[in-house]
């Protein structure tokens, strides 16, 4: 391609100019808000300071675009947490058993951002505007800006815009129907406070702890804690409708104090905290189904959460942006109509949709239709969870859908479902 544009500097734009740029001779990257130089935050990412964590699969992508990435966030403080030495998972207080393999890796968002930028935006050119339209007609070839400009001699244009994407809108304007949308309403909030740490500090013994409280608990969500660095400890507790957390700094000590996992009792208690509580709030999951428009203009693709944002308890959002990336990728390297793209598209959404919503639609407070299948579908997920606390197969694959390598689906094998079998016989 000779100019391919990617709308939004978010990391599943940058992630998607980063694949653009081994097939374009330019690639631009248009972005309304200023992309500070330094690991801080910007307006673009509202929930920066909250607490992050990459995933299995997620660290793999990453390493594979940028190759040193993960060792030079590790030299800026990044703590890497082993499983069971370091870190744990606890449901309802109850720890899952330890399973070997991906590590953990709670970071400090913006500190991810800046690593991108600095290895994209040196190779691309970085465009101050804002896309508010498509040129074209059944293959776009240009985007108009908010400066009333426009950028034509556009082989491919990559929507990243994130939740709200304009797409259907631009797509209207072109005479072309916009994507059939989902959404389920959460109602989720969150906090982060942060605390003094000392050197080599552990909490009961733990550096990283997530402690999920189940939908059938009085208070479901997932609290967090991990080192931010050698200094600090970032704590994250979330709620959802009425049982939001607030900014008040006693509750959220409060909230410490209950929690099921006793390493948030330790942090309330023994460390000090740093700075204000920042809270954030999530209102819905949502997704757009590109798969299923016939009538869809060439030389146009979106990516990120331009394409589907799920619950953000469950750390899906970084690693489904570089799944998108690599589907962009493959596609490329095909030379097949958007269509297939779509279909790349669909798979890796829906592992990640039906990961997240399968939890979510059990929440008593969420008003979303539920499926016909949803009876058999919350049946076999309360059994395989419980399963997933004594059984160590079901704890691997339980493990792997929650690092995104396989599908919720791949864990429904005779020797899975055989084994959470016996785990509901033994249940008392």
């Amino acid at each position: 391609m000779k100019r391919a544009v990617v709308a939004g500097g978010s990391v599943a734009g940058l992630l998607a100019a980063r694949v653009l740029r081994d097939w374009a001779d330019e690639v631009v990257v248009v972005e309304p808000d200023p992309l500070p130089p330094e690991p801080v935050t910007r307006p673009g990412t509202t929930h920066a300071e909250q607490f992050h964590v990459l995933l299995g699969l997620g660290q793999e992508l990453l390493v594979h675009w940028f190759p040193g990435l993960l060792d030079a966030m590790v030299g800026a403080g990044v703590v890497v947490c082993t499983p069971g030495r370091d870190g744990r998972m606890f449901v309802d207080g109850q720890p899952r058993p330890v399973v070997a393999g991906d590590v953990l890796v709670p970071f400090y968002r913006p500190l991810l951002d800046w690593h991108i930028r600095e290895s994209v935006l040196p190779s691309v050119r970085l465009l101050p505007d804002r896309v508010v339209g498509l040129v074209g007609g059944s293959r776009v070839e240009g985007v108009r800006l908010a400066s009333g400009s426009v950028v034509d001699g556009v082989d491919l244009v990559v929507d990243a815009t994130g939740r709200g994407s304009r797409l259907g809108t631009w797509l209207a304007d072109q005479g072309y129907p916009g994507p059939p949308r989902t959404r389920i309403e959460l109602d989720l909030g969150y906090a982060t406070a942060l605390y003094r740490r000392t050197p080599d500090q552990r909490l009961d013994d733990l550096l990283a702890v997530h402690s999920l409280r189940s939908p059938a608990s009085a208070r479901p969500g997932v609290s967090c804690v991990a080192p931010l660095g050698p200094d600090r400890w970032m704590c994250t507790i979330s709620g959802y409708a009425d049982d939001r957390p607030t900014r008040d700094p006693d509750e959220f000590t409060a909230r410490c104090l209950l929690e099921p996992a006793d390493a948030f009792a330790t942090l309330a208690r023994t460390c000090e905290p740093v700075g204000p509580v920042r809270t954030h709030r999530f209102p819905h999951s949502l997704r757009r189904d590109f798969h299923l428009v016939a009538d869809f203009p060439e030389g146009l693709v979106p990516v990120g959460d331009a394409v589907a944002s799920f619950n953000p308890i469950y750390g899906q959002g970084v690693p489904s942006a570089a799944l998108h990336a690599s589907a962009l990728a493959a596609w490329l390297g095909t030379g097949e109509p958007t269509a297939a793209y779509f279909r790349r598209l669909k798979v890796v959404v829906d592992a990640a949709w039906q990961t997240s919503t399968t939890e979510d639609l059990r929440l008593p407070h969420v008003t979303a239709a539920r499926p016909l299948s949803f009876p058999f579908q919350r049946a076999i997920s309360t059994a395989i969870d419980h399963a997933a606390m004594t059984d160590p197969l079901v704890a691997q694959r339980f493990a792997e859908v929650i690092n995104m390598r396989i599908r919720p689906v791949d864990m429904l094998t005779p020797a899975v479902l055989g084994r959470t079998l016996l785990a509901a016989l033994r249940k008392p």
